[in-house]
């Protein structure tokens, strides 16, 4: 099996910004058990500067620490998720009400083709529709330009990448790879230059993850908050 290469330089950190993007990226799923030896292997590494790495990501509560040679991705908690979607609409709102102040036509039209690559993924695959949708969404956030803005961002997508992997794999695609898909009311919010009605959109397209979370709370045996019907109805 080939390694995954880092430079000796700094290796904790490359470790750790690594395994930081594969959680954002959705590479693991909620619960799954990951071991120190098993990560330095896949990286071709020894295992102190893991230790290191896994130590900061269970600082920020990215990783749960079960034993001395594992840790695990935090299991599914449907509250922990509302919390992260309650700081993301907050925050991402008021990204996309400055990007709407900011834009170019030149960064509207790369939007509109990353768009179009998302929408085209959403039909056939999810790993690579999630990807996209996380890229469309830090687009937006490089146009605020607010650098630590968008690094409180970078932070609760660490935490939301295995929900939204779990959302692109379960929504139906004809909820996501049709033209009533939140991107493009976002859209032609920026092109407008409505900031206001870019803010709306953005919320509204994060409040979208919240159908899925009220059927996993009912599968989890907890729908005690309301919501939307089961995805059979969507």
């Amino acid at each position: 099996m080939s390694t995954k290469q880092v430079s000796r330089d700094s290796l904790a950190t490359q470790l750790y910004n690594g395994l930081r993007h594969a959680l954002m990226d959705g590479q693991y799923a909620p619960g799954e058990r990951l071991t120190i030896s098993g990560i330095a292997a896949e990286y071709g590494t020894s295992i102190t500067p893991v230790r290191e790495a896994i130590f900061r990501l269970v600082s920020e509560r990215s990783l749960v620490l079960r034993a001395a040679t594992s840790v695990q991705v935090p299991e599914l908690d449907p509250a922990r998720m509302r919390e992260v979607q309650l700081i993301r609409i907050h925050l991402e709102g008021e990204a996309a009400a400055l990007a709407a102040t900011r834009i170019t036509d030149s960064r509207l039209s790369e939007l509109k083709a990353l768009n179009e690559r998302f929408i085209e993924a959403a039909a056939s695959d999810p790993a690579e529709a999630s990807l996209l949708n996380r890229d469309f969404h830090f687009a937006i956030l490089r146009l605020a330009d607010k650098p630590i803005l968008e690094g409180i961002c970078e932070n609760m997508w660490v935490l939301m990448g295995p929900f939204l992997r779990i959302f692109h794999d379960r929504m139906p695609v004809r909820k996501l790879s049709r033209e009533s898909h939140r991107h493009f009311d976002l859209i032609g919010a920026l092109e407008a230059r409505d900031a206001q009605a870019s803010r709306t959109a953005m919320e509204e397209d994060i409040r979208w993850g919240d159908e899925m979370l009220v059927i996993l709370e009912r599968e989890l045996g907890n729908s005690s908050l309301p919501g939307p019907a089961g995805m059979d109805n969507l």
